[in-house]
């Protein structure tokens, strides 16, 4: 009897995740969501005192972007709607004037062939606690809305995140990420 009763059960409840699917659901495809991800030239930030000239010992600030990811997104006819999040850190450095450090970033949206649908600038602000000199800080955006093709969804579509930089912080970030020069080859005789 006992046997019985346990097949039953399991027969019972084996049927239950089948009744709680609505005709809406069965067949849908997936939603594809954009890809989310740092600009790497864009991924740092440092800033020095006004005035000073740019080695180390003049720096005040620097901010890193460690990671970004999507936190959500849904389409409504032809609009996708997204929101992301995205952690980053932030040294002082010996020239430091405040406690607290503004910096400004950006989030755009590139289609599927690589033009900007959008990009927006914010500025995010980090405080540093009483003798600490780095800080880990994180921040939800979620105004991000674009419109995709009737009947395409977010394939193909990259939201990227970035510090708005001068062109100056540009061009050092891009030092810093060059490869190393390769030394001249030894030729053996």
């Amino acid at each position: 009897m006992r046997v019985i009763s346990r097949v039953a059960l399991l027969g019972a409840l084996l049927t239950v995740p089948a009744a709680c699917s609505s005709d809406n659901e069965i067949g849908k495809v997936a939603l594809v969501c954009p890809t989310v991800g740092v600009l790497s030239d864009a991924s740092k930030m440092r800033v020095f005192a006004d005035g000073a000239g740019r080695e180390r010992a003049n720096a005040a600030y620097e901010a890193e972007f460690m990671r970004a990811h999507l936190l959500e997104c849904e389409i409504k006819k032809n609009e996708m709607k997204a929101s992301v999040r995205f952690e980053a850190r932030a040294k002082t450095g010996p020239a430091i004037s405040s406690n607290k450090f503004e910096y400004p970033y950006f989030v755009a949206v590139l289609s599927p062939d690589g033009e900007v649908v959008s990009k927006t600038i914010r500025k995010g602000a980090v405080k540093f606690k009483s003798g600490k000199t780095e800080a880990f800080f994180a921040q939800e955006y979620d105004d991000i809305k674009f419109t995709v093709p009737e009947g395409k969804d977010g394939l193909g579509y990259e939201i990227i995140i970035g510090f708005q930089l001068t062109r100056e912080q540009i061009e050092s970030n891009r030092a810093q990420n060059a490869p190393p020069a390769a030394r001249p080859g030894i030729i053996m005789q």
